[in-house]
């Protein structure tokens, strides 16, 4: 597929000739969802160029040289004169996509006109950022919206006579990026243009698809499409048919994205440093899976991700005074670790099986530890009502902490934390304590800290907190989830590569 250059004449005329003859017979349901569609999306390409006069002149205002300037105030006059054009051809396109649904024994050349051959992966161009940029933007849309598009994809396969899953529907993410990308290409937009005017792409239009999606299945399930459905099944549990894997070009790119996954992983400070080690030695094993299963970075449900957000969230409390040799979980882990590094990539069944025996371990260890800090926590709120029994004026006088300018950093902080927050708390000789919020006692401002094995570890007041907070020897800890965490660093870091 190639993205850079002019449209032939013959592709322009066999879109026409596609919109204008079979119109008719596509079914109303189908008209309908389309013309929604359209008039959501078409609002959205025009805020988006509305908003790149803007950014044109901002980046021709720091542009570093006269001819870096020339050339972004020169693509602010091209954008100004092509936006229709290009607004016209993306919704034209996107006319096509539904009409091609319903036209019997379409040869696949006509399909490729209009649909991306490989998946999510195969939107290639010559430049290898450029790609990376749109395969990271549509991986995004995926992984927020998948089981909204999974939906949308299963009830459109109700009236349409191609086989739609996440890359093929005339809605997705791959497909609206294609949309665009042939429409500035008919145009001849810059390069260097074109690239910017993805960012814009991706925060304008691709960040409505979730509204998109829910008012196209709304419009579906209002005409008896698949109402009673409710979970997403057919887009996250197959390859599409006849590509039962991803081909050597896009499982390249593929493994590159896992390469820059695991660099962030290898350097993110919510992970411990034990933590850190084993995690890294899934990088091999999470490359061939990607090569081989497309899903890998669309489907959020996939078990190798659920499996590699599993290890991180069990873990979160490991610190340096574990001994990782004989910690069960510790082993628990190297287990799976082994397990995942003898993984031939072909059976998504086995992956399944061990995420559950992990996470049923797991989830005995936890029921176990929840028991324990409820215990504590009966155990402070006792301790704080004799207190206020036998002492009421002492708590009610207690004085708030005088704060200076600086303090009002950690006191920002300190407002963070809710029960159930991790920190890294280093003491003075550089040993890491990790440890989670399990009460806060008002008014006297006391937060009780327990350990990962639900004994009672830390206690702070608030002005210790605010003190140590500032000063950065106690971290708060993001719990979320690792992949999903790591894929959104990736596409921001890509995106800002991009722009440059």
């Amino acid at each position: 597929m190639h993205i850079d250059g002019k449209a032939g004449a013959d592709h322009r005329s066999s879109i026409e000739l596609a919109i204008h003859s079979p119109l008719a017979r596509l079914p109303v349901i189908l008209l309908q969802v389309h013309d929604k569609a359209a008039q959501q999306l078409k609002s959205h390409l025009q805020v988006l160029f509305d908003n790149a006069d803007a950014t044109l002149f901002e980046m021709a205002d720091k542009a570093r040289s006269d001819a870096e300037q020339s050339l972004f105030f020169e693509a602010m006059r091209d954008v100004r004169l092509k936006r229709k054009n290009i607004e016209r051809s993306f919704l034209e396109r996107l006319l096509y996509a539904f009409i091609k649904l319903t036209q019997p024994a379409a040869s696949d050349s006509t399909l490729l006109m209009a649909t991306p051959a490989q998946g999510v992966f195969s939107l290639l161009g010559n430049d290898l950022e450029r790609a990376q940029v749109i395969n990271a933007m549509v991986a995004k849309v995926l992984v927020r919206d998948q089981s909204a598009l999974c939906h949308l994809s299963t009830r459109l396969n109700t009236l349409s006579r191609v086989v739609l899953n996440e890359q093929n529907n005339p809605l997705g993410p791959a497909m609206l990026c294609e949309y665009f990308l042939q429409a500035e290409r008919d145009q001849g937009i810059e390069i260097k243009v074109k690239l910017i005017m993805l960012q814009l792409f991706e925060k304008y239009l691709l960040s409505h698809t979730g509204q998109l999606y829910a008012d196209a299945n709304q419009l579906l399930i209002a005409t008896g499409a698949l109402p009673d459905l409710v979970s997403a099944t057919s887009c996250c549990s197959a390859q599409p048919a006849g590509h039962p894997q991803q081909s050597p070009e896009t499982g390249e790119y593929a493994g590159n994205l896992v390469e820059l996954l695991f660099d962030y992983i290898r350097g993110d400070r919510n992970l411990s440093a034990p933590l850190q080690n084993i995690v890294g030695q899934l990088q091999a094993p999470m490359f061939r899976i990607a090569q081989m299963d497309q899903n890998f970075f669309s489907c959020d449900s996939h078990p190798a991700r659920r499996l590699l957000n599993a290890i991180a969230s069990a873990a979160i409390g490991l610190d340096s005074s574990v001994d990782c040799r004989s910690h069960p979980l510790h082993r628990q882990i190297s287990h799976v670790v082994q397990q995942l590094a003898s993984y031939s990539g072909h059976d998504p069944g086995l992956l399944e099986s061990w995420l559950h025996d992990f996470l049923m371990l797991t989830q005995t260890e936890h029921d176990r530890v929840e028991l324990l800090e409820q215990h504590i926590r009966d155990n402070e709120l006792a301790t704080h009502r004799q207190l206020q029994a036998i002492r009421p004026w002492l708590v009610s006088s207690l004085p708030l902490p005088v704060l200076d300018e600086q303090d009002h950093l950690g006191l920002l902080l300190v407002s963070q934390l809710r029960i159930g927050t991790w920190i890294d708390q280093q003491d003075d000789q550089g040993s890491h304590l990790r440890c989670k919020l399990i009460a806060i006692v008002e008014p006297e401002g006391r937060y009780v800290f327990v350990n990962r094995s639900g004994i009672k570890t830390l206690e702070k007041n608030r002005s210790e907190l605010i003190r140590q907070l500032r000063c950065g020897t106690i971290l708060l800890l993001d719990d979320s989830l690792l992949f999903d965490r790591a894929l959104a660093s990736v596409i921001e870091s890509l995106g800002q590569s991009a722009a440059q």
